[in-house]
């Protein structure tokens, strides 16, 4: 969270220049379609890059943001004071502050990879219990192919082709900061200090336990650095 917070004022800059990031909301936002009259959470909401394309598409949507630091969230509150349809609160993958039973959507990109392995199947657990049966998640992040514990040398390599490769890519289409961001993660990434990558597999095995159900894997090309979005239904 305090990560985070340092980032809060110029997160979206960090990402402005990356297009895997821009296919990546284009396809969450094909995903959702029209969600007018319908209610929208975006858990990890950041500086509000995703909620502000859900409030500009559906203007007669209710769209709630949820972040655990308290800077993203107030500049969020500050972003979004001239949107009525658009609630922003603190909360976390474990304590999300709305109702049972209540969003028709539930989005979120670039967040749940720093849910610790221990809280994956309560935040599935969460996510299904805000949602209304039928409502569809749409959850992309930065997966690896290889699951295991820190020191597995397998699942370090598969981390460090993937983000030495993703950070080349940000290099050569002109995101020099993000490609810095990326290489200064890989250490805290292999040694699951704030960043936890894991496979799809295992987000599919927690969420369908949850009572998700019509699960799809749609990767962001380049596929081979592990961006994908995972979509899935509650029953």
């Amino acid at each position: 969270m305090g990560f985070w917070d340092d980032f809060s004022g110029e997160y979206e800059s960090l990402f402005d220049r990356d297009p895997m990031y821009a296919d990546a909301l284009r396809i969450i936002m094909e995903l959702v379609g029209d969600a007018n009259r319908k209610r929208v959470l975006d858990l990890g909401c950041g500086s509000g890059t995703l909620l502000a394309l859900l409030a500009e598409e559906n203007p007669d949507a209710e769209i709630y943001g949820v972040d655990p630091s308290e800077r993203m969230v107030q500049g969020c509150v500050n972003r979004f004071r001239e949107y009525p349809n658009v609630h922003i609160a603190i909360g976390s993958a474990l304590r999300v502050p709305l109702p049972t039973d209540y969003v028709h959507y539930a989005v979120s990109n670039l967040a749940l990879h720093h849910v610790p392995p221990e809280d994956r199947m309560g935040c599935a657990a969460e996510l299904a219990r805000v949602m209304r049966a039928g409502g569809r998640l749409i959850y992309a992040d930065m997966f690896c192919d290889v699951d295991g514990p820190v020191d597995d040398p397998a699942r370090a390599r598969d981390i460090i082709l993937k983000m030495v490769g993703k950070s080349l890519y940000d290099l050569e289409h002109g995101a020099f900061e993000t490609m810095l961001l990326h290489i200064q993660d890989i250490p805290a990434v292999i040694k699951g200090e704030g960043e936890y990558f894991t496979t799809d597999a295992v987000w599919k095995e927690h969420l369908e336990a949850a009572g998700f159900r019509g699960f799809e894997v749609i990767p962001v090309e380049p596929a081979e650095f592990g961006y994908r979005i995972l979509t899935a239904f509650r029953k």
